[in-house]
């Protein structure tokens, strides 16, 4: 289909009224891509107030921390009609429109994301239209990932195509309103906007605008790609060899004045631990405000991962620069702290350009929190930061450590601004928050001017991944920056993410976050020697996790039916948040009967109510015959099973007054969607007998139908 757009007269007569009576230039598409390519802007707070929404695909169970059920239900999006995390649905010329975002007033679209609907195939058919003004004909209207993947109408980098999704930042204003429709279940989506006070004009954007951009367009695409500092100005360089335990400052010019750039340089980075032992501090006007470990304030976390940012660089032979803005009125000190027990060599350098004053300027901060080991079961909120007073939250680079193979990042990020009662930013997980999806899977390098990741499992740009294989062992470093993204706030702001992993186990933390703030602006995030010198240590790297592609180990003269999927080789594609998933070796626990390899997953915890989604890789790009193997037990529960969303056998009762292997389930023959099965598994009830409600899966097997 292609693009359309449309361009309402009577609004721009009404922009302009509106304009002239308020005396004040208006926000408009080119006002806003001029403000993302101006580092200066962010250092000062917004003279356009807004604060930042989102409307998201999170699951509307989650409504109160007090109901955990609830609070951390992760079917955060909709592939059918009894998930609803969308505003409605609507009958639009004789077609079926779901809206998944609403907004009354000024605004200005500012962020989109939206992953591929399989994890293996690109691509979509879904098409997404703009509503701005309340027009009845959409402003922009095409095919969700032709429009945003940065090789159609929005270029590069300004829409992209990041890890198994499509991301846009290009601006979309509106002056009265927006309706964002999608045409089929959508799936997950992140639409970011900015909500203007009352007293902001604001241009509704139009196609003959865009026309007229075409040339801004182009120079703010090359501005973001082709990274400089904002202004020449004064060098202050520091060359030392910081012994253990030892600090050295460089005093920047004594007048009002702003950083510009600043780059660290270490002698090498044989020990990786390195980046995190060694500390930046940064006092402006007599106030510390930054204290950082090196790797967490300029973006490549845990040793030296190159890459490339709109505010920072990494380069490989070891320099890390930043180009954040950081203004102060009097004096400035830099130190470096080496918090190890080896002399560490070091170059700094910054430049310092002028700055005038005034009272939206504010403070540049950095604060890091670290923590291990953080358990992963019951899923909770781990806290980046809560800030006080008036700022701008303006990025942030976690680095999490996994032991397991497993998925660690499920977790959704949930801010609160101005003292919320509930947050303003709900997401859909942590990959989605860093711009990709399907993290599991997603472990190669990628780049971006504003988000980024810079390692990843074994994996940096100078270390591609080869191949397709799903592992998420060890570091991950993830990054964001924000521009026309930024978070605003009055009084607080508070950002929480979960940690929601597929795995009970114990994981490592730490955020280095990065925000602007007036003088008395605090933050909870204070320095941490002893948690910075506390790296969490690596699991074995060279061997495959015994909790996911070896366990439950089976004896060696098991049983291995045909043409059998194992239920703990298969990827979860939802499960309820009480649901516990634990492989068990039955003949080691001595049962008696035929399972495949003897062994079989227990779903634990699970209540009536519960559902499960496993998907299952088609063996044959026919149809296919599917049968179930299950367990049978003294405290199994009533189950409902479909398939692809087809209800495919009668309910089954696995109750059995001891353990025992289930007769063969037929699920019947079934064409696979996307080269897969999803299998879902709902409790419905249990046996009056039966003293719970669990069950336990043993595997599924596939005979291709001619």
């Amino acid at each position: 289909m292609p693009f359309r757009f449309t361009f309402s007269v009577v609004a721009v007569l009404g922009f302009l009224f509106v304009t002239e009576s308020l005396g004040d230039e208006p926000v408009t598409m080119t006002s806003l891509l001029h403000e993302m390519t101006d580092r200066d802007s962010v250092a000062r707070y917004p003279n356009h107030d807004f604060r930042l929404k989102q409307a998201s695909s999170y699951n509307r169970a989650s409504k109160t921390p007090d109901d955990p059920k609830g609070w951390f239900d992760n079917i955060d999006r909709s592939t059918n009609d009894s998930h609803k995390n969308y505003v409605r649905v609507e009958e639009t010329g004789g077609r079926k429109e779901y809206v998944v975002m609403e907004h009354e007033g000024a605004g200005a679209i500012t962020r989109f994301w939206v992953p591929w609907r399989d994890q293996l195939k690109p691509g979509t058919d879904v098409i997404i239209r703009f509503y701005l003004d309340g027009d009845s004909e959409p402003a922009i209207e095409g095919n969700m990932f032709d429009l945003f993947q940065g090789k159609g109408l929005i270029p590069f980098p300004l829409a992209h195509e990041s890890l198994r999704s499509a991301v846009s930042f290009f601006p979309i204003p509106y002056a009265k309103g927006c309706k964002v429709t999608m045409s089929d279940q959508p799936f997950f989506f992140q639409l970011t906007y900015r909500e203007y006070s009352d007293d902001v004009a604001v241009k509704t954007f139009s196609m003959e605008d865009f026309t007229a951009a075409k040339p801004m367009i182009d120079t703010a695409c090359q501005k973001l790609l082709n990274p400089t500092a904002s202004a020449a100005g004064e060098v202050v360089d520091l060359k030392k060899s910081i012994g253990g335990g030892k600090e050295e400052s460089v005093s920047l010019p004594a007048r009002e004045a702003a950083i510009t750039e600043l780059s660290v340089k270490l002698g090498n980075y044989d020990d990786p631990n390195v980046t995190r032992h060694v500390v930046l501090k940064i006092s402006f006007d007599d106030k510390e405000t930054v204290w950082c470990p090196i790797g967490d304030f300029f973006g490549g976390g845990i040793g030296l991962n190159p890459f490339q940012g709109w505010y920072r660089t990494v380069d490989a032979d070891g320099k890390m620069s930043c180009r954040w803005v950081m203004p102060y009125r009097d004096n400035a000190n830099v130190s470096v702290v080496n918090l190890g027990d080896v002399p560490v060599d070091v170059e700094l350098s910054a430049t310092v350009g002028d700055w005038k004053w005034d009272s939206s300027s504010m403070y540049f901060h950095s604060g890091w929190r670290g923590q291990y080991p953080v358990q992963t079961w019951p899923y909770s909120d781990w806290n980046y930061v809560t800030l006080k007073g008036r700022g701008v939250y303006v990025g942030d680079t976690l680095t999490i450590m996994n032991p397991v193979e497993r998925w660690w990042g499920e977790g959704d990020e949930k801010i609160f601004v101005d003292g919320e009662s509930f947050p303003s930013i709900f997401g859909t997980g942590t990959e989605d928050y860093y711009a990709y999806s399907w993290g599991g899977r997603s472990t190669d390098f990628y780049e971006h001017p504003f988000h980024a990741q810079p390692f990843s499992h074994k994996y940096n740009k100078l270390n591609r991944k080869p191949g397709n294989e799903k592992n998420t062992k060890g570091f991950s470093t993830e990054t964001r920056t924000r521009s026309l993204d930024t978070m605003p706030f009055a009084s607080s702001l508070k950002l929480d993410m979960e940690v929601w992993s597929w795995t009970d186990c114990e994981m490592g933390y730490g955020v280095g976050a990065y925000w602007y703030g007036d003088a008395d602006t605090t933050s909870s995030n204070k320095p941490d020697p002893v948690e910075a010198l506390n790296v969490p240590p690596l699991p074995d790297m060279s061997t495959a996790d015994p909790e996911v592609e070896t366990a439950p180990k089976a004896s060696s003269n098991a049983t291995e039916f045909k043409n059998a999927v194992e239920c703990e080789k298969m990827e979860v594609v939802s499960k309820s948040e009480t649901v516990v998933l634990k492989p068990q070796n039955l003949r080691k626990l001595k049962l008696k009967g035929t399972w495949n390899l003897d062994t079989h997953v227990l779903f634990k915890d699970a209540q009536v109510g519960d559902v499960v989604e496993l998907r299952i890789p088609a063996s044959s790009p026919s149809a296919e015959k599917l049968v179930l193997h299950a367990t049978r037990s003294q405290d199994f529960g009533i189950v409902r099973l479909s398939v692809n969303g087809k209800q495919v056998a009668p309910d089954v009762d696995l109750y059995a007054a001891k353990p025992i292997p289930s007769e063969a389930i037929q699920l019947g023959t079934c064409d696979s969607v996307n080269s897969a099965y999803v299998l879902r598994v709902e409790l419905v009830g249990k046996n009056p007998q039966s003293k719970d409600a669990f069950f336990g899966l043993d595997c599924v097997t596939l005979t291709p139908v001619e």
